[in-house]
């Protein structure tokens, strides 16, 4: 139970961490950028020392915003990480990135405390760590009681990138008969790689088209492609459109941009304004459109004249 001491510790740390991820040290409104740095590492440190998972989040937030900025805050040097209070669990968490193992370490311990989004966090970070951090993350997530799909599906994932198909196939499986778009997508890829099982194109198109049913983005995205490029028999733009509207509108900004080309190719009906629509969205999910602009040689709709 956290202590209302460490509840205020973080309510004050919390709200220096959205100020910098708004941008105030940026645009000014942060004097002391420094100092205020280290007050929100201490409220955080105080109020994760009180037995706050959310804290032990925030503080990975924040050393992990090295790697990749967070808004407009571009994270906390983990220079002073390693004298910080971890456990023994998390100190045997080692890579050669300070920033990575920081984080790493940060999530490890708000997974003890038992926050089951933070043990999903330390698995799908593990990714980027060594065999014996992944491990710890597997061991962690097979600590869960009654396992949740998404929780079965990356206890999948980590099995996978330890080489144990077997065992990454069956927990894929057991996700998807239960529901999860991210485990019947990756039987998708399972049966059409023959990863652990034959190579099965029929098993294969019958998870997409689950996937895609269950509104997973890149499945929508793929079968939007197979449209667009007639692999599945027929070329067919206007349902290609279709797909690659669904794909766009939960998420996938190269469907967007993909959208956008199709207008300003004449593929599709659609003004330049609505291609520039598109093209902004994909921006804004995180797909540089220029990169297809410049690929395809069309001019973008929202350079000024």
């Amino acid at each position: 139970m956290t202590s209302p001491e460490a509840q205020q510790a973080l309510q004050r740390g919390r709200a220096l961490f959205d100020n910098f991820v708004r941008g105030d040290a940026v645009i000014g409104l942060i004097a002391d950028v420094p100092g205020t740095e280290r007050t929100m590492m201490e409220q955080l440190w105080t109020a994760a020392q009180g037995g706050s998972s959310a804290a032990y989040r925030t503080i990975a937030q924040c050393y992990f915003a090295v790697l990749r900025t967070l808004g407009a805050f571009e994270g906390i040097d983990p220079a002073d990480a390693d004298a910080r209070p971890w456990s023994a669990a998390a100190q045997a968490i080692e890579d050669d990135n300070p920033a990575l193992q920081a984080s790493l370490r940060a999530w490890a311990e708000a997974a003890r405390l038992g926050d089951r989004e933070a043990t999903l966090q330390f698995a799908r970070l593990s990714r980027h760590a060594s065999a014996q951090v992944q491990r710890l993350a597997l061991a962690s997530l097979q600590s869960l009681a009654d396992p949740q799909p998404a929780e079965v599906y990356q206890t999948g994932l980590v099995h996978h990138w330890l080489d144990e198909l077997d065992a990454a196939y069956a927990c894929h499986r057991r996700a998807a008969e239960a529901g999860d778009a991210d485990a019947m997508f990756e039987l998708y890829i399972v049966f059409a790689q023959g990863l652990a099982v034959d190579p099965d194109p029929e098993a294969s198109q019958a998870w997409l088209d689950r996937a895609a049913a269950a509104e997973h983005p890149r499945a929508l995205y793929n079968l939007g492609a197979a449209w667009a490029s007639g692999s599945n028999g027929t070329v067919d733009m206007a349902k290609a459109a279709q797909y690659y509207t669904r794909a766009a509108d939960r998420g996938n900004g190269r469907a967007a941009a993909t959208l956008a080309i199709m207008i300003l190719g004449e593929e599709i009906d659609g003004t330049a304004e609505q291609a520039a629509r598109w093209l902004d969205r994909a921006d804004e999910a995180g797909y540089p459109s220029w990169e297809m602009l410049e690929a395809t040689g069309f001019d973008d709709p929202r350079a000024s004249p």
